[in-house]
């Protein structure tokens, strides 16, 4: 997947942009940066409504490829390094949606795999952690 970053962008439209590739992630962005495994705090986030010029202070154009195998960790420094933009991927957890903070060394692939089963665990009422195969 390849979005274009620019300061005409609305965060919305990249965060919308994420989440079809990766439906059970979401991209949000902040005001300040965090360290690998490390948590954003609420009150640093940023209203989707906001373009990208009013949040950052590199008015660098570019595209961001973004590929299933990468890690969680390197896309968010790569938004920091290239772009001067503080994001943190949010992983669904049923109905609510969760940082992955202390799994940054999991691919996108990986935590949207996670972010399904537990989805689907919360809708189909499934609890996959005691299910045990039983032999006849």
């Amino acid at each position: 997947m390849t979005i274009k970053i620019d300061d005409t962008k609305h965060i919305e439209k990249i965060s919308q942009l994420f989440n079809r590739y990766f439906p059970f992630l979401k991209l949000s962005f902040y005001t300040k940066s965090h360290d690998n495994q490390e948590e954003s705090l609420a009150n640093q986030q940023i209203t989707q409504n906001k373009r990208i010029s009013e949040i950052r202070k590199s008015h660098f154009s570019g595209n961001i490829q973004l590929h299933y195998w990468q890690k969680t960790g390197s896309v968010e420094q790569e938004f920091k390094d290239r772009f001067g933009l503080f994001v943190q991927i949010f992983r669904r957890h049923g109905s609510s949606w969760i940082q992955t903070v202390g799994t940054d060394d999991l691919t996108l692939e990986e935590q949207n795999e996670i972010g399904m089963s537990k989805t689907e665990d919360l809708l189909h009422g499934t609890n996959r952690k005691f299910e045990q195969e039983k032999y006849l």
